[in-house]
């Protein structure tokens, strides 16, 4: 009775061990436990093909196939590593780029401050000249007026400075009342 326990528990071991066999992703064997699993989320099937020692032909096409699908991941997996330092350089030289801009338009902006600032030197440096020449027009008027005012009386004087005093702020625009600043 104990040589056929033992026969027995010997047959259910032998029959419980894994039987050789390649899993199949699709058309092609899988090449490792990480296409398998990733090939199962997609489709949720995967194949198990027996290994059979009987055709050494199948073996080798097998391994073929095999090696060209290592091959293929591996190259796939080159190209998106370039993939990757191409964008990395790409976004380099953006940054580059944007930063040689950014100093551009500053440098733009100071140019256009200095010419400016040079502008509103030049327009008040020329009506310092303008009063100077209306200051310098005013004692002339004011010397004429004395040295007329010695030889006529008193209202043809009158007259004539009211004339000169028109004539003189004919030239000159008149004053915009309206724009009051708040």
């Amino acid at each position: 009775m104990k040589k056929y326990i033992c026969l027995l528990i010997l047959i259910f071991v032998t029959s419980c061990t894994n039987v050789k066999g390649v899993y199949w992703c699709g058309d092609h064997p899988c090449i490792n436990k990480k296409e398998k699993e990733a090939y199962f989320r997609k489709t949720m099937i995967v194949e198990v093909r027996n290994f059979d020692k009987k055709s050494i032909k199948k073996d080798s096409e097998i391994e073929k196939i095999l090696n060209q699908a290592k091959i293929k991941e591996k190259e796939r997996i080159l190209t998106e590593k370039e993939l990757i330092k191409k964008s990395k350089i790409e976004e380099k030289e953006l940054k580059k780029k944007l930063k040689l801009e950014e100093k551009k338009r500053i440098n733009e902006e100071k140019k256009l401050a200095k010419k400016i600032k040079q502008d509103e030197k030049k327009l008040k440096n020329k009506i310092k000249k303008d009063n100077k020449i209306s200051k310098n027009n005013d004692k002339k008027i004011i010397i004429l007026e004395s040295s007329v005012n010695n030889v006529k009386k008193p209202s043809e004087k009158f007259s004539e400075v009211a004339k000169k005093i028109i004539e003189r702020n004919s030239d000159r625009p008149f004053p915009e009342i309206n724009d009051i600043e708040n």
